[in-house]
């Protein structure tokens, strides 16, 4: 019975492609498949996106970042493209603001011969030229020519005007511009499918702005539904002040009075398909490639990679303690065989690292002495994984609020909400 129902579902799966042969079964869709996750630069960041330290980015997909000015959106999307670059992408970045120079670009480590800066003022110029390019893709392919993998990258919707707003301002007319948000829709409804058919990983920086009459207080993306219809994934960001203290003695022996050389960056997902939603911070230096390293001692630990703040005590030590603090410590193998004890102390200027058998200087945390390949794949497995990443289809995780609400009610009752209780209670008329 389950063979022939099979059976003549795959006959009417002939016949459409008869009719309509872009589709096929999802088993073998590349609509539905990602075939690679473009790293971003960023461990921490990674994992935010995919639920793993060793994802990142997925072709096929949209990522919009969304911020006020200065938050480090076009920074991160240079750095995706340099790392996909690595992946042999050619990256084609529209640019609506004018704020790209090749001095910056080659400071974050991109080949700008591989990189093509395409101005751009309009959503619809942006639409047109994006149509003719993956004409031109389809059109190798159907040719049995070599397809050029391409990451495209806008920088910022928020910019772009509609040819209404161009051809009112030229004519000295206020009126406001009903069009823009429809294009706007029409941009990620044409594109998007065909982003996802050829593989185009999509960038789109999205400026936000103060919602105005909203009984809760926050930023708003801009973009209107079309931006949070048709994005896979919607990262706001946030900043805070970074102080480098090295840089402040410098600056102030020179008599400068400003000190910033970086900030951090709060990022939080706001739509996210592929990883659980979990706001994770990273260091933007403004004028180098980030530590990518940075942002991951919030999740190290002894257990789940054998890394800890504190002292490495000998065995001799270790019996001078009291019995409390020998609970605390952790034993293991040292550079030369001999037995050592991890002691936690939060304020030691060193590391306790298990790989590297003894203590490492603090200043040290953010190097691949410390985040080894096998520190970060023990971190990933143990930690990252089991935090990010979204919960087996099996799990009744999702419950658990629903769960909590009717434990938590003290009359014992199975409504949580006693007007609720009532009309359930009453008899039907």
């Amino acid at each position: 019975m389950v063979k022939k129902e099979k059976s003549s579902f795959l006959k009417l799966s002939d016949a459409l492609n008869k009719i309509a042969p872009d589709g096929e079964l999802i088993e073998t869709s590349p609509l539905a498949k990602i075939d690679e996750w473009i790293p971003t630069g960023s461990y921490i960041l990674n994992a935010a996106l995919s639920g793993s330290l060793f994802g990142g980015l997925p072709n096929r997909r949209s990522l919009v970042l969304a911020s006020p000015p200065e938050c480090g959106k076009t920074y991160i999307a240079l750095s995706i493209c340099r790392k996909a670059q690595q992946m042999g992408y050619d990256i084609i970045y529209f640019d609506s603001e004018g704020a790209i120079d090749k001095e910056f670009v080659v400071r974050l480590g991109i080949d700008v011969s591989r990189m093509r800066l395409q101005p751009v003022n309009t959503i619809e110029e942006f639409n047109y030229i994006v149509a003719q390019m993956t004409k031109s893709i389809e059109e190798m392919k159907t040719n049995k020519e070599e397809v050029p993998k391409v990451m495209v990258v806008l920088d910022s919707l928020g910019n772009l005007s509609s040819e209404k707003e161009v051809t009112d301002s030229v004519e000295g007319s206020d009126k406001r511009d009903m069009t823009k948000q429809q294009q706007i829709r029409r941009l990620f409804r044409v594109n998007g499918l065909q982003f996802a058919k050829l593989g185009i990983p999509f960038i789109v920086c999205a400026h936000t702005y103060e919602k105005i009459g909203s009984y809760f207080p926050g930023q708003e993306v801009s973009g209107g539904g079309g931006i949070k219809y048709h994005a896979s994934i919607i990262f706001e960001l946030s900043k805070k002040k970074l102080e480098d203290e090295e840089a402040e003695k410098r600056l102030k022996a020179k008599n400068v009075d400003s000190v910033k050389v970086g900030i951090t960056v709060v990022v939080k997902p706001t739509k996210q398909r592929f990883a659980r939603p979990i706001k994770v911070e990273l260091h933007i230096p403004l004028y180098k490639k980030p530590n990518p390293y940075v942002g991951l001692e919030k999740f190290v630990s002894w257990d789940s990679c054998g890394i800890m703040r504190g002292k490495a005590l000998t065995e001799k030590q270790w019996e001078k303690l009291e019995e409390a603090d020998r609970k605390l410590c952790n034993k293991f193998d040292g550079k030369n065989g001999e037995v050592l004890y991890a002691l936690p102390k939060d304020t030691a200027r060193t590391l306790v690292c298990r790989h590297e058998g003894g203590e490492v200087p603090l200043v040290e945390l953010f190097t691949e002495k410390v985040f080894t390949e096998s520190v970060l794949r023990e971190l990933d497995e143990k930690t990252i994984k089991p935090l990010f990443q979204l919960p087996d289809i099996q799990s009744l995780e999702d419950l658990k609020e629903i769960e909590e609400q009717m434990v938590g009610d003290s009359d014992g009752e199975f409504f949580e909400d006693k007007e609720l209780d009532e009309e359930n209670r009453q008899e039907p008329n």
